[in-house]
């Protein structure tokens, strides 16, 4: 059973998938609040700062106007007493005067600059002084008003008009400023936004990332169990639900272990309880062939041959078995040797020699002579699979042909037959563990479906490869090519 390691826990509490999308968003959504709030505020104040400026110098141009209206209000009352009477026109001269003081006062509930304000003080003591001067006059029946004294008004009227022109100027200039000041606030708020967004974005991708890391753990985690099988512990960290997920791997990781371990233990078993038989049908089966039991006919002959045919077969399909339980289970040791290939070919072929036979098979050999520095038996693995599969699924009274060379410290074994080919929808599915195919052989016994798989195995292992080739004119079967480097260090 694989070993396990315990899951570390969290170092704090994770929850559900759903709390972490709902607290993701509300995160990211957070510098867009703040920019959506701080626009708001700077907006409310920046209006309410706008309106009292501008109110603020409205009303003091307007209270301008009104202390130019009194005053001329009281130069014309000065008149009408001078030339109608003091008793008709008197009171609404102090009417009149009253209400430009009460306007004067005004000013002082009132924030104003201190210019303006010294201005004004010095508008309300000259008329202060012109009112003493004509009120004295008019007490005393025996003076009269001057032309001087009605140009006193002229005067504080004109004095009037330049506050009020000072006012329209200062109107003039704060909305400019306003104007300014909302360009400046616009650009503010856009680079606001533009910090606001960057940072929305930058939370976002990293909460994207924090919710994706464990998925693409549990994608590394699967692919592991499928190409490095059960010996690595799964731990997931991340939200609640994908920690649960993790678990559900992990117990399944387990269970896989077990079977595995179990399926490994049972071809261990199986093979080597075959072994024993298979050997005691082989030795009987020569013995009757030598004649030691007494002399045998014909058809008894052939019977043997069946058997012994029968037991070659069987004992390549064990021997696969034996090899395949090893391959897997323990770490591949070379004994790596320098040897003629082709001489290894022709050992190999002879061996099947009976077969070959049996079903009138030629063999069309090119092998050139080629020296490999690799592990002999492994060689041997190899190369007696893929023949036994040509000679598998040559028809009766076909051709099997082999050819060896080298090139460039490359050697090239082909091995071709004229069998039903492999189809192009079962091509990469032919070295996957116990994958058969569609066998429409003629062979009694079926094989292992690990032939290939272990080619495949030991050639990666030798740093070599193997190649589906196409059909050609005369071998329209399976034509299998096998690459290998001819020196090289395995470690």
């Amino acid at each position: 059973m694989p070993k396990t390691t315990p899951q570390k826990k969290p170092a704090f509490y994770i929850g559900s998938l759903n709390q972490w999308t709902l607290c993701s968003f509300l995160i990211v959504t957070l510098p867009l609040i703040f920019a959506v709030f701080y626009t708001v505020n700077e907006v409310g104040n920046f209006t309410e700062k706008s309106q009292e400026t501008l109110f603020k110098v409205v009303h003091e141009t307007e209270s301008t106007r009104i202390i130019i209206e009194r005053l001329n209000s009281m130069e014309r009352n000065i008149r009408q007493i001078q030339l109608f009477g003091k008793p008709v026109f008197y009171n609404l001269f102090q009417q009149n005067r009253q209400k430009f003081l009460d306007q004067m006062a005004s000013f002082n509930h009132q924030k104003i600059a201190k210019q303006f304000r010294n201005q004004l003080l010095l508008l309300e003591q000259n008329e202060k002084s012109l009112y003493i001067s004509i009120l004295a006059k008019l007490e005393d029946k025996s003076s009269n008003l001057t032309q001087e004294d009605l140009n006193g008004y002229d005067k504080l009227t004109r004095q009037a008009k330049k506050l009020l022109m000072e006012g329209e100027n200062r109107v003039t200039m704060e909305v400019n400023n306003l104007s300014v000041n909302a360009k400046k606030f616009t650009i503010d708020l856009i680079f606001l936004a533009g910090i606001s967004l960057f940072l929305a974005i930058i939370l976002a991708l990293l909460f994207v990332h924090l919710l994706l890391r464990p998925i693409k753990d549990i994608t590394v985690a699967i692919r592991t169990i499928g190409d490095k099988g059960f010996s690595h512990a799964i731990s997931i960290r991340g939200p609640k639900d994908l920690q649960q997920l993790g678990e559900q791997l992990e117990w399944l990781r387990i269970k896989l272990g077990s079977l595995e371990k179990e399926k490994q233990q049972f071809i261990r078993n199986v093979s080597h309880e075959l072994k024993t038989p298979l050997a005691t049908l082989k030795e009987g089966a020569d013995l009757l062939s030598d004649n030691v039991v007494g002399e045998l006919n014909t058809e008894q002959q052939e019977i043997i041959q069946l058997m012994k045919i029968s037991n070659i077969t069987i004992n390549d399909l064990v021997e696969n078995l034996l090899e395949y339980q090893r391959s897997i289970s323990t770490k591949i040791v070379f004994n790596c040797s320098t040897f003629k290939l082709e001489t290894l070919v022709n050992r190999i072929t002879s061996e099947y020699e009976l077969l070959l036979r049996s079903k009138n098979i030629s063999l069309d050999k090119k092998l050139k002579s080629t020296q490999i520095n690799a592990d002999y038996e492994k060689l041997k693995i190899i190369i007696s699979n893929i023949f036994s599969n040509a000679l598998k699924f040559s028809p009766p009274g076909g051709s099997i042909r082999l050819t060896l060379s080298a090139y460039n410290n490359v050697i090239t074994l082909i091995i071709e037959d004229q069998g039903p080919g492999i189809s192009k929808d079962i091509e990469q599915l032919i070295y996957k563990d116990f994958y058969r195919g569609n066998d429409t052989s003629s062979w009694k016994i079926k094989d292992s479906g690990l032939g290939l798989t272990l080619v495949r195995y030991y050639l990666n292992a030798h740093h070599g490869s193997i190649k589906l080739l196409p059909q050609c004119k005369k071998y329209k079967g399976a034509r299998f090519s096998i690459y290998l480097p001819q020196k090289q260090d395995i470690a």
